[in-house]
């Protein structure tokens, strides 16, 4: 396998960057960048003023050709909002096109803050262009280039009518307030790194590592212990789908190109931890049964 050597040192450059930047937040940062190769959507789930969405902001800022779209939801959110309004003038002759500049359709990456706070029926008429990226322009079904869409909330989701749109995020994260006191401190003093060196990344270069990750080989071994995970999650009542265990490999897949390998290692399972649970209370138990794979 040949990666695309440019792409991966833009990418890995801003993943330094920011790991930099932010306290705390590698993971975040990680699985942000893990999400975009692999063309997966992610939610993070943490309380206010925790830059759930600052990071998130700060990938986009530094890549060119990307069309960034942004909303925060609410309970009054409509489908118009998000997808575009439909052309006055033509639904006045039973014609159905959404004005769509500035909106999802045309969209690369894309950020829903308060996710959650939708109804069920805006949230679901998501659906669409997450899973198949389409959309409907008078009757015909249309691409939309939309590579990764990132939800932000402040709770876990408590009604039935979302649990579609929610299992649509591959990567489900939790994020808190830092944590270490030295941390902390840094933060207050507002010390940061400097970014004037680095490049920049284009779709373009997304596109290429996506293309790479086809040619990363995953062993039996790590297959097998993928199914051993999943068994012994069952065990405990936790029950991940096998859509949500097949797109799993896109992300594996993902890491391993982000790490300059044509493989996928054991390591590289931890990622599981942000795809398996469930409910909250879910994610401790995940965590052990995949750390216990991690030290064989």
């Amino acid at each position: 396998m040949t990666t695309d050597q440019h792409a991966l040192r833009q990418v890995q450059f801003i993943q330094s960057y920011l790991q930099s930047k932010y306290y705390e937040r590698n993971e975040i940062i990680y699985c942000s960048l893990l999400s975009m190769i692999a063309s997966e959507h992610m939610l993070l789930i943490g309380p206010p003023g925790a830059a759930k969405s600052s990071v998130l902001d700060d990938i986009c800022g530094y890549m060119r050709e990307v069309v960034y779209f942004k909303w925060t939801m609410n309970n009054e959110t409509s489908t118009d909002e998000l997808l575009g309004p439909y052309d006055k003038a033509r639904k006045d002759y039973g014609l159905l096109k959404r004005i769509t500049a500035n909106k999802l359709p045309e969209a690369h990456i894309a950020l829903l803050d308060e996710t959650l706070r939708a109804t069920g029926e805006t949230l679901n008429s998501l659906l669409t262009i997450l899973n198949e990226r389409s959309y409907m322009q008078e009757g015909k079904s249309l691409t939309a280039p939309l590579i990764s869409l990132f939800g932000a909330t402040n709770d876990y989701p408590d009604d039935d009518n979302i649990q579609a749109l929610y299992d649509r995020f591959l990567i489900r994260i939790r994020i808190d307030y830092i944590k270490e006191t030295a941390n902390l401190k840094s933060l207050l003093k507002g010390g940061s790194s400097s970014i004037e060196d680095m490049g920049s990344l284009s779709i373009s270069d997304l596109k290429k590592l996506k293309a790479s990750t086809k040619m990363v080989e995953i062993s039996e071994s790590i297959i097998d212990s993928m199914v051993e995970i999943r068994e012994e999650l069952f065990e405990h009542n936790i029950f991940p789908s096998d859509r949500r265990l097949k797109n799993s490999l896109n992300l594996l897949r993902a890491a391993a190109v982000l790490h300059d390998r044509n493989n996928v290692l054991m390591s590289d399972l931890s990622i599981l931890k942000y795809v398996l649970w469930i409910k909250e209370e879910d994610q401790s138990i995940v965590n052990s049964i995949i750390d216990k794979h991690l030290e064989k």
